[in-house]
C-alpha cells in the first residue's frame, strides 16, 4: 500500500490571543500551557509532499524530485465472469507496483431472501411473458436464471449460504505516464483471459484511491454487484507464496517472492521426491536448479543416473564424475558388481553426547537385495513375466550366502579387507589394504550348473536365463569386479556430483530398467548406507522405466521408506505421470512422496493426478493449462505454485541444449567458480528479502 497520500486532511492549530514577547525567543508560560502533547495518526503518517488529480490519471509527488504517476479502475459490476474458481483475481493480486482493494457488504439474512424472491418474481414474469411471444431463447434464458436465484434462496433459508454486495477497485503506479498505460493495458489483457472486464474510473480518480487506502470505506459509488459466499470465498488468494519450511534454497519464483523449500525439513515425513512433466515443460532445468542450489542447503552429494546425456556437462562444470556404463569387451569400459558388499554404518543416540556410530557388514540384507535381483532377471525374460520360484529363491539363498561366508565375510568391516605384502627393489616390506575380490554372476551362474547336473533339474530354466547375464553375453555388462573408469581425476569419495550414463544402453527391452536397478542397489550401499549423516540426493531419471518390472518398484519403494533414517532424498524424475497409475506397485511408490512436483501434463494424465492426491479440478486446470517452467508442489500438507526461474548466471550450467558445452576453458569458470555462483545467487536473493543465511 502506497505509504504517502495527499495532505486531504487539515487541522486548525490552536489560537492564542496571547502576544508572543518582543524580544529573545521565550515563550510564555502560559502559551505553552495551552499546547497539548499529540501523537501522529494514522492519516498524518499516510501524507505525502502533494498529488493532482486528472480526468484520468493523477500524480502524485513521492519525493524531492520525484513523481510517479497513477490510474485507478474498478471491475465492471456487469464484468465479473459468469462462473468463477479459485485464484481468479491472481492476475491482479500478484500485478507489479499496484494496490488493490475488496469491499464488502454482507445483506441481512432476511432481507437477502426477500430480494431473492423478488428476483425470482421478476423471472416468472419474464418467462410467462416470453412464452406468449414464442421467444424459445428468452425462456430458457429466465427459467436458468430463475433456478440459480430459488437454489440460492433455499441454501440461504438453511443457513448454508449468504448474499453481499462487493466491489473491487486497483490502483496501479508507474514512473512515467507511457509506462503507466502499458501496464494499464496489460493488466486489461490479463484479467480478460478470465472474462472480467475493468474500467476507468473516470473523472473519479481521486475517490478511487481513496478507495484502495486502507481507510475501510468505499469512495466509489455504483461500482458493487452481489455475489454469494462461495464467489466471495473463491476471490482470495488460497495457495501460499511461501513454503512453512525452515531453511532451505530458493527452488522458485511466486510472483515477485521467491518459494524456499528445504527437503529435509521437519515437516516432511520422508525425503523423496517426484517430478513428472512432459517433455519440453522445464522438468530437466528445474532437477538442474535443484541440485545445483542444493550446496546451500547442506547436500553435498548427489547422484545420478542418466538415461540421457542431460547431466553431463552440469556434472563437469560442478566438479563431478561422469562413469558410462555400456557393454563392451575392453578393458577400459567402466564396471559396475551388483555382488559388491559394504559396510553399513548406523548412528546410536543421535544428537546425543553419547552418540556413536556402529559399522558391520549386513550380509542378510544383501543376499536379499540379490534376490530381488535375480527376480528381475528372470521376470525381463519369462514369457509371463514369473519372478523366481520357492525352490529357486531357496536354492539361490544358500548359494548367495555360502558365496559370501566362504571368502570370510561376516558382520566384521575388516572381513572384505585383505593385507598385501609388497617388497619393493630395496626389499623394503610394506603391507597394502585391499578389498577382496567379490562373487560374480559367472561364479553364480557356474555354482547353479553343477547343482542342476547334480540332479536339480528345476533350475534349468534359471541356469539358462543366468547364462545370458555373464560375461561376453548378450547382457553381460555386469559380470565381474566392479571397475571404475573416468576422465576425472576426482574420486568417488570427494566428487560433488557423480553421474551414471546410461545412454548408450538400449532404450527397449531390459539394458536400461536392469541397470537403473543395479546402479540404485549399488549406489544405496557405496554411498548412501556407509554415510547416515551426510545429506545426500539420488536421482532417477527416466524412471518410467522400471514400472513394468514389479521387483524394481518394491525396491524403490523400500528405499523411499528407509530414506529418512539414512538422510537421503530418492528423486525420481520421469514424464507422464498415468504411467505410474497403471499397476498398484508403482501407485504405492509415488503415493508414499512426501513432496512432489507436477509440470505442464497431458489431459490423460490430469485425473490420476487429482485422484491419488485428493486435489481440485482448479489446480488440474492449472497443471493442464501451465506454460514452459510452471510448477505445482505438493509438500506434505502445503500446496504452492511457483515458476522454475534460473537466473542468466545459472543458464550457464542449467542449459539442456546439447550442442552448447559447459564447463571449463576459455571464458568459462572453474567447477568450484560454478559451486560458488550457486551459492552467491541462493545468498543474493536472501539478502535482498532481507533474511539471514547459514
Amino acid at each position: 500500500m502506497l505509504t504517502k497520500m495527499k495532505k486531504l486532511f487539515t487541522r486548525n492549530k490552536a489560537s492564542s490571543n496571547v502576544e508572543a514577547p518582543q524580544h529573545g525567543n521565550i515563550k510564555l508560560e502560559k502559551e505553552i500551557d495551552l499546547r497539548d502533547l499529540t501523537f501522529p495518526s494514522m492519516m498524518e503518517n499516510l501524507t505525502n509532499d502533494g498529488i493532482t488529480f486528472e480526468k484520468d490519471h493523477f500524480e502524485i509527488q513521492t519525493g524531492l524530485g520525484d513523481v510517479k504517476f497513477g490510474r485507478s479502475f474498478f471491475i465492471k459490476p456487469s464484468g465479473y465472469p459468469r462462473t468463477v474458481r479459485i485464484g481468479w483475481l491472481e492476475g491482479l493480486f500478484t500485478g507489479d507496483d499496484m494496490d488493490v482493494s475488496v469491499h464488502i457488504e454482507p445483506l441481512d439474512r432476511n432481507s437477502a431472501i426477500k430480494k431473492l424472491q423478488k428476483k425470482i418474481d421478476e423471472f416468472e414474469t419474464v418467462v410467462h411473458s416470453a412464452a406468449n411471444r414464442n421467444e424459445g431463447a428468452k425462456i430458457e434464458d429466465a427459467m436458468q436464471k430463475r433456478d440459480d436465484a430459488k437454489y440460492l434462496q433455499r441454501q440461504i433459508k438453511n443457513n448454508q449460504n449468504g448474499l453481499y454486495y462487493v466491489s473491487i477497485q486497483g490502483t496501479v503506479f508507474a514512473s512515467n505516464l507511457n509506462d503507466l498505460n502499458a501496464k494499464s493495458r496489460e493488466i486489461e489483457r490479463i484479467l480478460g483471459g478470465e472474462s472480467i472486464e475493468i474500467i476507468n474510473s473516470y473523472g473519479r480518480q481521486k475517490e478511487g484511491f481513496l478507495s484502495c487506502l486502507p481507510l475501510g470505506k468505499n469512495h466509489l459509488e455504483k461500482t458493487d454487484r452481489n455475489l454469494d459466499q462461495n464467489a466471495l470465498t473463491a476471490i482470495f488468494p488460497h495457495a501460499s507464496s511461501k513454503l512453512n519450511h525452515i531453511g532451505g534454497f530458493p527452488i522458485g519464483r511466486f510472483g515477485s517472492e521467491y518459494v524456499y523449500y528445504n527437503n529435509f525439513d521437519a515437516s516432511l515425513s520422508n525425503y523423496s521426491m517426484g517430478i513428472f512433466g512432459v517433455s519440453g515443460s522445464g522438468k530437466s532445468v528445474l532437477v538442474k536448479q535443484i541440485i545445483g542450489r542444493g550446496f546451500m542447503d547442506g547436500i553435498m552429494k548427489n547422484v545420478i543416473i542418466d538415461c540421457e546425456p542431460e547431466y553431463i556437462a552440469l556434472t563437469k562444470a560442478l566438479g563431478g564424475i561422469v562413469i558410462p556404463i555400456y557393454p563392451s569387451k575392453s578393458k577400459t569400459a567402466s564396471r559396475i558388481n551388483p555382488m559388491d558388499i559394504f559396510p553399513e554404518r548406523e548412528i546410536i543416540n543421535p544428537g546425543e553426547e553419547n552418540e556413536y556410530t556402529v559399522e558391520r557388514i549386513n550380509l542378510n540384507f544383501k543376499v536379499i537385495e540379490l534376490l530381488e535381483f535375480f527376480t528381475v532377471m528372470k521376470e525381463s525374460l519369462s514369457p509371463d513375466s514369473r519372478g523366481l520360484t520357492p525352490i529357486e529363491i531357496g536354492v539361490l539363498s544358500d548359494l548367495l550366502e555360502d558365496l559370501y561366508t566362504k571368502r570370510g565375510i561376516t558382520e566384521d568391516p575388516e572381513s572384505i579387507y585383505l593385507n598385501e605384502e609388497d617388497i619393493d627393489l630395496n626389499g623394503k616390506i610394506t603391507y597394502r589394504r585391499r578389498k577382496i575380490d567379490m562373487p560374480t554372476i559367472s561364479e553364480t551362474y557356474e555354482r547353479l550348473v553343477k547343482l542342476r547336473d547334480d540332479g536339480d533339474y528345476e533350475l534349468k530354466e534359471l541356469c539358462t536365463i543366468v547364462h545370458l547375464f555373464t560375461k561376453n553375453k548378450a547382457f553381460g555388462l555386469f559380470d565381474g569386479q566392479t571397475e571404475i573408469i573416468s576422465d576425472s581425476g576426482v574420486s568417488l569419495d570427494d566428487a560433488p556430483v557423480v553421474t551414471f550414463d546410461i545412454s548408450k544402453l538400449s532404450p527397449n527391452g531390459i539394458e536400461r530398467p536392469l541397470a537403473q536397478h543395479v546402479l540404485m542397489t549399488w549406489v544405496w550401499n557405496r554411498f548412501i548406507g556407509s554415510n547416515p549423516k551426510v545429506k545426500k540426493r539420488v536421482i532417477i531419471d527416466e524412471a518410467w522405466m522400471m514400472i513394468k518390472y514389479k521387483t524394481m518398484m518394491e525396491w524403490l519403494k523400500t528405499l523411499s521408506a528407509r530414506g529418512r533414517k539414512w538422510n537421503v532424498s530418492l528423486t525420481l524424475v520421469s514424464q507422464r505421470y498415468e504411467m505410474f497409475d497403471r499397476t498398484e506397485a508403482a501407485r504405492d511408490v509415488v503415493a508414499q512422496f512426501a513432496t512432489v512436483c507436477f509440470l505442464q501434463q497431458s489431459d490423460q494424465d490430469i485425473q490420476p493426478i487429482l485422484d491419488t492426491y485428493r486435489l481440485s479440478e482448479d489446480v488440474g486446470n492449472m497443471i493442464r493449462t501451465a506454460n514452459k517452467g510452471d510448477v505445482i508442489m505438493k509438500a506434505g500438507k502445503q500446496i504452492v505454485s511457483f515458476r522454475s526461474e534460473p537466473t542468466p548466471e545459472e543458464w550457464n550450467y542449467l542449459n539442456t541444449n546439447q550442442n552448447i558445452e559447459m564447463g571449463t576453458g576459455p571464458g568459462k569458470k572453474s567447477s568450484r567458480e560454478a559451486q560458488i555462483q550457486f551459492l552467491n545467487m541462493a545468498v543474493d536473493i536472501k539478502a535482498i528479502e532481507g533474511e539471514g543465511v547459514a
